[in-house]
Parts: structure tokens; sequence; C-alpha cells
């Protein structure tokens, strides 16, 4: 099998993709080897992960700076070498208290990426720009420009962007992560024409001003990603309310023009994207 990011992603692609937020973590741990075998069972699209570096360099997978709510050691990953980290043994699910100690292990982003290959698209959340290079040359070297994906915020209305990031969108997909101005998205969009992003995370405070940029995104070729996660903040666009009334929720979103919808429901959401045949 072979996953080509820049193909998944491109608006010649009628699908709505699918993105399992640290994996299926309501079966297994965050950020996990087994939660991105789950995300594969339940028909995900794309994984996105968290990734930073421990003292001795290494990256590895996890979201937060410390260990601590998600595994059975307690430190903050920059001050630990990469053997330390690798004893923790991670908590089920996201860390809540009372979940049980696994045998899951924090895994390095290099494991990841080589159990992913071939499987499904990873989204790479870089947690600090410390590493931005460092894991920019890890895909490359890995060979896996094609099965991955970058993120990062930017301003729309910002005079330049990250030249590192401009660049490296060149050889890896990029995703830019952006906050629609009210009255301005449209506007904002066409000073990014140069930019080449064939997708773009976005949050907004009105839908109306997703809405009215369509027509600019089909121009540009820009598939939009949205978050529906509790605590994406997207309005009342979330998982919660989508477990009862998903129409009003992920069927809203993709009639105003999102295309890719990360989630904690992964299979339910693959379930009613089936049902309207999505």
């Amino acid at each position: 099998m072979y996953v080509d990011t820049r193909k998944l992603i491109s608006l010649q692609n009628p699908s709505v993709l699918i993105v399992a937020h640290r994996g299926v973590w309501t079966r297994a741990p965050e950020n996990s080897l087994s939660a991105l075998e789950d995300a594969i069972a339940a028909g995900a699209d794309i994984i996105e992960i968290d990734t930073q570096s421990t003292a001795d360099s290494q990256l590895v997978v996890v979201h937060d700076a410390r260990l601590d709510r998600t595994s059975d050691h307690q430190g903050e990953i920059q001050r630990m070498p990469f053997s330390e980290v690798r004893r923790a043994r991670l908590k089920g699910s996201d860390g809540r208290p009372g979940m049980v100690v696994t045998e899951d292990r924090v895994p390095s982003l290099e494991a990841f990426l080589e159990e992913a290959r071939g499987r499904i698209v990873v989204n790479i959340d870089i947690k600090f720009a410390r590493d931005r290079q460092r894991v920019i040359d890890l895909v490359l070297n890995m060979n896996m420009a094609d099965g991955v994906l970058l993120k990062s915020k930017i301003e729309l209305n910002a005079q330049s962007f990250p030249l590192d990031m401009t660049d490296a969108r060149r050889r890896i997909p990029y995703m830019p992560i952006v906050h629609a101005r009210p009255g301005k998205f449209a506007e904002d969009l066409r000073k990014i024409e140069d930019f080449g992003a064939q997708m773009m995370a976005l949050y907004f405070s009105d839908l109306h001003d997703v809405i009215e940029a369509r027509e600019e995104l089909q121009r540009l070729g820009i598939r939009l990603w949205v978050n529906t996660l509790d605590v994406s903040h997207s309005l009342d666009y979330c998982d919660s309310h989508a477990h009862q009334h998903p129409t009003q929720v992920w069927g809203t979103l993709v009639d105003a023009g999102f295309g890719a919808i990360q989630t904690d429901n992964v299979s339910q959401l693959r379930r009613w994207l089936k049902d309207k045949g999505r």
C-alpha cells in the first residue's frame, strides 16, 4: 500500500477526510503505537500526533511538556534523556485520574513514522519551534515526505511567513493553522496565493466568514480542516454535540466547505459519512 499526502488532501479527492486526534485514544493511550493501530483499524485517513525532543535530542511522540499526566513517570521531557522517557509506561486513554497503567511506552517519532509508513498519513504537530528543523530532517532522511503533513500557526495578515516552513513545504506537505478574521478571511486568503498550501486548519468565530470564502478557497485549491474536539473552540461544533446531533455539527461543517474533520469520535464520524455517501 502507498499513501500519498498530496493526493489524499487534494480537492480532486471528493471524500471528507477523517483525522484521528492523537490516534483512537478512547481505546488506547493517546499518541501511542496502539492508538495508531486503532486509528488505522477504525478507518481514519490521517492520524494527528505531537512531537518534541528529549535532553539528548531524540524526538518522541508526546503532547505535554511533562510526562506526569499521561504516564507513571514525572518530569519535563526536554530535561530527560530518551532512555529515561522510554522507561515510562503510558496510562490508558488520555491519562485522566483512574486510568490504569498499560504496557505501552512513549514511542520515538522515528518508530511511529516507520509503523505508519504506507498505511496512514501522519499529521505532525511540532510542539516547540526548537524542534522544527530536527523533524524536517528526520522526515526527509526516512524518505517519508509523501506520508506526512506538517503544521504550524501563521497569521494571514502577516507581511511574511516563516522561511524555514515555507521552504519545507516545497519538500514536505505543510498545513498552516489560521484563525479567520471576521469579515476579512477571503481578503486575507489572497495574500497567501503564492504560499501553495493544499490544506488549511481553520478556527473561526463566524461560520459565514468560511462560507463567503468558498470561491476563493476553490480557486486556490485549499481544502479546509476543522477540529470538532470539545476543546477546539469552534463555536458549538464539537464532538459531544455531534454524538447526539451529527448532522447539525458535521453536516453543517461539510456543507460550509470543510473537507477534513479532526475528531475524537472516529468510528461514529466514519459511519455518518458512509451513511451520507461522503
